[in-house]
């Protein structure tokens, strides 16, 4: 449509003048000011929230005496902390013990998991039950495929309904549910500490990925990961009915060493105190201490050793042997 027609070159000119006049008046009218960010939510000293530098490097480390018993009490002047075998000066430091957790779960649902599976529901039934109310928790099942059972909730009576019904078969597939799981996991929103829980025989046979691009993944990832591994016991009549499967415990090993976490053994069909079992898991993620400091290099993306040391006479000090130092993007 032609504005001159209805308009004329005249009303054209008015109207573009009036528009002058109105971009004249915003640009006149002064912004409002930025308002201050809101103070951080939490301190050193408040280690349930911290609020601190994308920059910052976070190492977990758990320290046990001569006897296998947790160190308590220790202070930041009992850690020395290295990379690449330079001494870091530590900017943060505190004891986990009110930590909150956000866990991820995968269970094992191949067809070697028969006889295990139901110690193995039992037992994440209980991890789910130990859990604080401010701790929140996924669930991932896995065989020829990977599954997403249940999404991060707070609430045991979910973990409880997810857990309903699963049934074994098929293959295994553990290094690409170890990949969903790290994704699933950035989903976090309650902990400070992010924790997977692998329940397994340890055998992989159906995976995309491999062993090293699964324990590539851990580490960029920075995630700890423990395993529980159930084991078919020779001695138990019905296992000796059918073919036995025994726990991988080298993949195991690899994919908790790597990460910092730790490998348990149960075998099938023998009396544990299930409860007990997922106590004993939290009360050492509880135990640990965090480690919090600014690289002396900048960040260039390479991997770099980190290397935890404790002047206790005795102790036996583990962490996570590394991590990428990608660049933070705020």
């Amino acid at each position: 449509m032609n504005l001159r027609r209805i308009f004329g070159v005249g009303s054209l000119l008015l109207l573009s003048l009036a528009s002058i006049h109105l971009l004249a008046q915003e640009s006149a009218t002064p912004a409002t000011p930025p308002q201050s960010p809101p103070p951080a939510a939490g301190t050193a000293n408040d280690p349930v929230r911290v609020n601190i530098s994308v920059d910052l490097v976070n190492v977990s480390a758990t320290v046990k005496d001569s006897s296998g018993r947790y160190l308590s009490g220790m202070t930041q002047d009992d850690f020395t902390l290295l990379e690449n075998g330079v001494e870091q000066k530590l900017s943060f430091f505190n004891h986990d013990a009110q930590t909150n957790l956000s866990v991820g779960v995968l269970i094992d649902t191949s067809g070697s998991m028969r006889h295990k599976l139901q110690q193995a529901l039992q037992t994440v039934r209980e991890v789910s039950l130990a859990l604080r109310p401010q701790d929140e928790m996924f669930l991932v099942t896995f065989s020829d495929d990977v599954e997403v059972r249940q999404k991060f909730t707070k609430n045991p009576e979910d973990v409880q309904r997810a857990l309903r019904g699963i049934r074994s078969g098929g293959e295994t597939s553990v290094y690409d549910a170890v990949q969903t799981g790290i994704q699933e996991m950035r989903n976090a929103k309650t902990g400070n500490k992010r924790i997977l829980l692998l329940v397994s025989d340890g055998f992989d046979t159906r995976s995309k990925l491999n062993m090293d691009q699964a324990i590539e993944q851990l580490k960029r990832s920075q995630l700890q990961l423990y395993s529980i591994g159930i084991d078919d016991d020779d001695n138990d009549p019905l296992v000796l009915r059918q073919p036995r499967y025994h726990v991988y415990l080298y993949m195991l090993g690899e994919l908790t060493g790597a990460s910092g976490g730790q490998t348990f053994r149960m075998y099938t069909g023998r009396n544990y105190a299930l409860d007990s079992i997922a106590a004993l898991i939290l009360e050492e993620l509880h135990e640990q201490y965090t480690l919090g400091y600014y690289p002396a290099t900048p960040k260039d993306g390479s991997w770099r050793t980190i290397q935890v040391k404790v002047n206790k006479a005795g102790s036996v000090v583990r962490s996570r042997s590394g991590y990428y130092a990608v660049p933070n993007i705020q």
